[in-house]
């Protein structure tokens, strides 16, 4: 919630910037996929972090928006919000296995639009800030008398940035539609280690060294 919170703030301070100085500012929404490294296995959630945990790249499904304030005609001041997510469930042996995983970014940056007399309008921008990833993973196992649960989840911001551009199409004075946004959105993870609940109650700690993790976010939607 304090990372919803200081997203919206961020926002709001970009766009009373923009409307203070009489400038136009554009609001975008639309579909988002990233294509994460870093992702726990999901077929065997008691190993969930193996030797190729930054080797493996998956899709995860998810929102973009943004508020960019400009100062002129072509820069501007953008915050960037995202939201991605995937789930995963399967059964096993008298029971049944299920993990998830998110990625919250919230970044801000300049942005250069090239406006001209075309409806299409290309753009680049070059964005910092932070992003969260979460992970959860949980066991449901069948034992007489009802069903044994056995969860775990571990989460961590670090600092994140994004680097692309993309191609709006002018359809009206107040309104276009975003053919495409691609992003390079590196995130630099610090060392952590983390506690996983094995089998029979023991406890493996697994140690997570610092990297970068090399993540691709591709974005369409609409602009206002």
């Amino acid at each position: 919630m304090k990372i919803l919170f200081l997203i919206g703030l961020s926002l709001l301070v970009i766009g009373s910037v923009a409307f203070a100085q009489d400038r136009r500012a554009e609001v975008y929404v639309g579909y988002s996929n990233l294509q994460a490294e870093g992702i726990p296995n999901p077929n065997d959630p008691g190993q969930a972090f193996d030797d190729d945990f930054f080797d493996r790249r998956r899709g995860m499904h998810g929102v973009n928006a943004s508020l960019t304030g400009y100062l002129s005609s072509a820069f501007g001041i953008k915050g960037d919000f995202s939201y991605h997510r995937k789930e995963d469930s399967f059964g096993i042996v008298s029971g049944r296995d299920s993990t998830k995983n998110r990625v919250f970014y919230f970044m801000g940056g300049p942005t250069l639009k090239l406006r001209s007399g075309s409806r299409v309008e290309p753009f680049v921008h070059a964005l910092a800030g932070g992003a969260h990833t979460s992970f959860e993973a949980e066991t449901t196992i069948d034992v007489p008398g009802g069903t044994a649960r056995r969860t775990f989840d571990t989460g961590t911001t670090d600092f994140a940035a994004a680097i692309g551009g993309g191609v709006d199409v002018r359809l009206g004075e107040r309104f276009k539609v975003r053919l495409f946004q691609f992003d390079y959105a590196p995130v630099f993870l610090r060392d952590r280690s983390i506690d996983v609940l094995g089998d029979a109650g023991a406890i493996q700690r697994f140690t997570l060294e610092g990297q970068r993790q090399d993540n691709i976010r591709i974005s369409i939607g609409i602009v206002f």
